[in-house]
């Protein structure tokens, strides 16, 4: 019996879709244009002569054809990982790509140091580095298009292996001429009418805001929004509102017009961790740069 020809290229091409849920999510994550996916996807229902997508105009949805097809999928691409890193890993310096993928802001943050380390003692690895929304990252995991991604905990699917790497305080950043700037510390009782300019809503941080301020009964009177944290302080020292954001995004300076507040009831914390899927084997070059990484946050790795 001849059985069709597949390949890993439409493989991955089905993991994409079934994991973003989308075509076009799936061709900007792969980036290849829409029509090159769909072809692929329809090559491979051709070959198997099968419906492996429900279509609609809202959603995309696995058949039962196509849910069986998701698990012996996942399980050919990481024998093909497993089988490339045997073949390739070898003594002697290091080679090779690791690709990491952060949040946004969380790169020039936490891992600004450890780039510079790691490139310093493996000169032979290039890194590939993308930062996407918290949200997308455990897709990228699982899709495999990733093996090593930063984190904002907490994450529900078991599949995903989370290590922890940092934690931080949230403090109440404000303009020094706020009357708020008097206090030694602020509730969040202090600021529920209190206009806010906060970092974009693809920035988890923002949940862990909402719900403290739900604790009070309330919602955050929001001014304002924006992922360039340049920007963000600039509008709070011109009073434009007061924000919420980790100690390590703004560091106290002389003269600044900014003033830095710990928060209370509740204080929030932003936690940070390194995640791999379970069961799945990395290379030399992304061990040493879990290793690099968590070396540099040894205190946190007991937690």
């Amino acid at each position: 019996m001849q059985f069709p020809q597949l390949t890993f290229r439409e493989l991955h091409y089905f993991m994409a879709v079934a994991t973003q849920g989308s075509f076009s999510h799936a061709s900007e994550l792969l980036h290849i244009s829409q029509p090159s996916l769909s072809m692929g996807i329809r090559s491979l229902e051709n070959k198997l002569d099968v419906r492996l997508f429900e279509r609609s105009r809202k959603t995309i949805t696995l058949t039962e054809k196509g849910e069986i097809l998701l698990r012996y999928a996942e399980r050919l691409l990481q024998d093909e990982q497993n089988l490339y890193r045997a073949m390739t890993d070898e003594t002697g310096p290091l080679k090779g790509t690791v690709k990491i993928s952060l949040p946004p802001a969380i790169g020039s943050i936490y891992f600004r140091s450890i780039i510079r380390e790691f490139c310093q003692l493996h000169p032979n690895v290039a890194l590939n580095i993308e930062e996407h929304p918290s949200d997308i990252l455990e897709t990228q995991l699982l899709g495999r298009h990733t093996n090593i991604v930063a984190i904002v905990p907490p994450v529900h699917d078991r599949e995903i292996h989370i290590i922890p790497f940092a934690k931080e305080e949230m403090y109440l950043l404000m303009a020094q001429s706020h009357p708020l700037a008097q206090k030694t510390s602020c509730s969040f009782a202090d600021i529920t009418e209190e206009r806010l300019i906060l970092l974009s809503e693809d920035f988890k941080i923002n949940k862990f805001i909402n719900e403290a301020f739900a604790r009070h009964g309330a919602s955050p009177l929001i001014t304002g929004r924006t992922s360039d944290i340049t920007l963000l302080l600039a509008m709070v020292q011109t009073g434009v509102g007061l924000t919420i954001i980790p100690a390590s995004l703004y560091t106290p300076t002389k003269d600044d017009g900014l003033c830095r507040k710990p928060l209370t009831d509740p204080t929030i914390y932003l936690s940070i961790a390194l995640a791999t899927r379970r069961n799945s084997a990395l290379s030399k070059a992304e061990e040493a740069w879990l290793q690099t990484a968590l070396h540099a946050h040894p205190q946190q790795n007991l937690a």
